[in-house]
């Protein structure tokens, strides 16, 4: 029996838990399972406020005195998990549940021991075991709801070499629903990096290049050069990875819904505060190219219900979900990881609304953000004062500041746009720009730009609207070397 009162103050301190679970009036166990002597798998529901209902699981490690600890990726947890995996076994929950533990017919089955790792932040509970020489990651994931189907799609990517190898995982099935849930996933680690530090690193290591007489443009292609060949590989990965993707999963029968998606941008643009701190007359032009691209795309589609372009993606790619790790050649042995594909399968609901695009759009995105801050430090460590009135004056051309000033921001925020869009090139690897790519964008544009909004972030809604402002001009271009 675990008494709830024990759940308190261990809910009240994660750093995990998302915000609407973090307000509810207590919580209370829903059901548990014993994977060791001291470790237990909780179902934990949340009781009051916002998310009043919602589940999600804790691993806790109990002591001798009942009291409970949350485990950590440094705890026994993980190892216990581990092994319940390797086993392959079924184990009956209090409440009258499973949890079903499937292995990998080629799985490792030497002994488990822990390996230091420092997980960072993360919502999910990870665990680095060694077994038999090498590296695994355990993951427990956290919230019931929602589609997660990363333990299903490392399974079917097993021997693709695009993705950590799939060893096991683990499903709780609901005592009073029925209803299944992926608890965990086990597979080898992939060694690296993302690609985001060598990037960060590239363009840190041009500021001080970038004088007075610097040509942007040329001094970007030069530059760049020492990173131009991964660069194009991990663009050769990438699209090796969706074409194997689509074909382990499947294609759609039908194509992306774009009537539809057309539909869920215009309703989000209307909800949107045009409000927020920044620019007005920026914001109102930001705004304005915005609604102009939602009636290009209109015309663009003709009045069509779908487009070609569906098919099956990572869902929600991140530099950092793009490893390299530096081979003995110089060359990039490269995986993905974090798989947050929307739906399964391929002739379920929702699959036919996602696509490859959504990837390279998720890698625009990323690199926009992260141009855009760095120009916005580098520009402000130059004039002396505070990145926020860098970032709002790339949107009004900083009329406060001199003109010497004016000529410091415009020259480094100019410098991050030819770099981002030379890095783009390279990445994308010649990827037209189709009305379905720039749908996309603009539907996750409009996503990002409403996270910002309401959780009162005005200096990454500056990032927003400086890209959205872009739309109502062709963006700039960087000559590829020859």
């Amino acid at each position: 029996m675990i008494r709830d009162e024990l759940l308190q103050p261990l809910l009240r301190t994660a750093d995990w838990l998302p915000r609407d679970l973090r307000a509810a009036q207590r919580y209370e166990v829903a059901d548990h399972a014993e994977l060791g002597p001291e470790e237990l798998l909780l179902v934990v529901v949340a009781v009051g406020g916002p998310a009043s209902g919602e589940r999600v699981f804790v691993p806790v490690h109990r002591a001798p005195s009942g009291t409970l600890t949350e485990a950590r990726g440094d705890s026994t947890f993980g190892l216990a998990a581990v092994r319940r995996v390797l086993a392959g076994a079924r184990l009956r929950t209090q409440g009258g549940g499973y949890l079903d533990f499937r292995r990998a017919p080629f799985a490792p089955t030497e002994e488990v021991r822990w390996l230091p790792f420092d997980q960072g932040w993360s919502s999910n509970s990870l665990s680095l075991v060694g077994i038999g020489g090498a590296p695994y990651l355990h993951k427990t994931y956290r919230r019931l709801g929602g589609a997660v189907h990363e333990p299903e799609v490392l399974r079917l990517m097993s021997g693709s070499g695009h993705t950590p190898e799939w060893a096991g995982d683990c499903t709780y099935t609901d005592p009073v629903h029925g209803t299944r849930h992926p608890v965990g996933v086990l597979y080898r680690h992939a060694p690296g990096h993302g690609i985001d530090a060598p990037l960060r690193a590239n363009l840190r290591s041009l500021w001080p290049r970038l004088t007075d007489s610097a040509v942007p443009d040329r001094l970007v292609r030069d530059h760049l050069r020492p990173l131009e060949g991964k660069m194009r590989a991990a663009a050769g990965f990438l699209g090796a990875f969706h074409r194997d993707l689509a074909a382990r999963l499947g294609s759609p029968a039908t194509g992306y819904p774009v009537a539809e998606a057309l539909a869920g941008a215009s309703a989000r643009l209307d909800l949107l505060s045009r409000d927020a701190p920044l620019p007005h007359a920026a914001r109102r032009a930001a705004f304005d190219a915005i609604e102009v691209e939602l009636l290009a795309l209109r015309d663009d589609f003709a009045g069509r219900p779908t487009a070609p372009g569906a098919g099956p993606c990572h869902g929600d790619l991140h530099l950092s979900h793009l490893l390299c790790a530096e081979e003995s050649d110089g060359t990039w042995r490269m995986s993905v990881i974090d798989l947050s594909t929307p739906a399964l399968p391929a002739d379920g609901p929702g699959y036919a609304a996602q696509s490859p695009l959504q990837d390279l759009v998720a890698v625009q995105r990323a690199l926009e953000y992260f141009a855009a801050d760095e120009a916005a430090f580098e520009s402000a460590r130059r004039l002396g004062i505070d990145p926020a009135e860098t970032m709002n004056g790339s949107l009004d051309g900083a009329p406060a500041l001199p003109p010497a000033g004016r000529a410091v921001l415009e020259r480094v925020f100019r410098t991050a746009d030819a770099w981002r869009e030379y890095v783009l090139r390279l990445l994308l690897g010649g990827t037209p720009d189709s009305p379905l790519r720039r749908l996309l964008y603009l539907r996750r544009l409009l996503h990002e730009l409403a996270y910002n909004h309401d959780h009162a972030r005005p200096y990454h809604a500056a990032i927003d609207l400086r890209h959205a402002l872009a739309l109502a001009s062709p963006a700039p271009t960087t000559p590829a070397r020859r």
